[in-house]
């Protein structure tokens, strides 16, 4: 009880920074008065001062003495980020198709969060049985394969704090949760250039996944081939790894020929 005590302050000052910057947000880059955000937040007056003050500091709100406050600039980087994956995904989208057409399995792409990933895309395979898309979910970096896929690149200090944040749920009993035994999965994965999962996260399913790098060696997408366990024996997952990393190696030629600096 006491760690839920300490929590909920935070969960809630999160809550109430977001709907500050929500208000601010919709102002479309008119100031707003510290009365108005307190009235349309429903916060206290001492508590928004508090908490734009807190945003100023950080630079995600700007303040201007007699006209009030607006998002600040570093708002822009932030969204230039997220405009940066969107322009990523628009890029591999044919190669999904092309995937699941020789595959004929789900095909999904994942772009990396700081705690987890997001499936942003996901496309059913042909054949009669196959496993669900998973578009618009979230999945754990160290049970699924574009969640391996994308933390086996990321710096050490990186990938340890992730890994270490707490404990590490299993989703099914099969499902990896050892720390040491993780990481000798993801070091196999930068020597192969792609990561399965067996069982891991649904009974009777395998996925395997290779990340898309920008050209410093950062991963900032996934992709994954998922099917029953029946079709996706071990030959056969190796077989899609290795069609993985050939497919993907052109993304990343399209994408540094295309969209150099994409993650800055």
């Amino acid at each position: 009880m006491r760690g839920e005590t300490r929590e909920a302050p935070r969960i809630q000052s999160i809550g109430r920074a977001k709907a500050i910057l929500d208000v601010l947000a919709a102002a479309n880059g008119r100031h707003v008065q510290l009365r108005d955000i307190a009235e349309a937040t429903g916060l206290l007056k001492t508590t928004a001062f508090n908490l734009v003050t807190a945003l100023a500091d950080t630079g995600l709100v700007e303040r201007e003495p007699q006209r009030g406050y607006r998002l600040g600039l570093h708002a822009l980087i932030y969204g230039r980020v997220v405009e940066r994956q969107l322009d990523v995904v628009a890029l591999i989208r044919p190669h999904l198709v092309q995937l699941c057409a020789e595959t004929r399995e789900t095909v999904n792409l994942a772009l990396p969060c700081p705690t987890d990933v997001v499936i942003v895309e996901s496309l059913e395979g042909g054949q009669g049985l196959r496993v669900s898309s998973y578009a618009g979910t979230r999945a754990t970096y160290h049970s699924t394969a574009c969640g391996r896929a994308l933390i086996a690149h990321m710096p050490p200090a990186v990938r340890r704090k992730i890994l270490t944040l707490g404990p590490l749920a299993a989703s099914t009993p099969k499902t990896c949760v050892s720390v040491p035994g993780i990481e000798r999965l993801l070091g196999e994965c930068r020597r192969t250039g792609f990561v399965s999962e067996v069982e891991e996260n649904e009974p009777g399913a395998a996925c395997v996944a290779a990340a898309v790098r920008d050209a410093d060696g950062r991963p900032v997408a996934a992709v994954s081939v998922a099917g029953p366990l029946s079709r996706m024996g071990a030959k056969r997952r190796d077989e899609v790894g290795r069609l993985l990393v050939t497919r993907l190696a052109e993304v990343e030629r399209e994408m540094a020929a295309r969209m150099p600096g994409t993650v800055t």
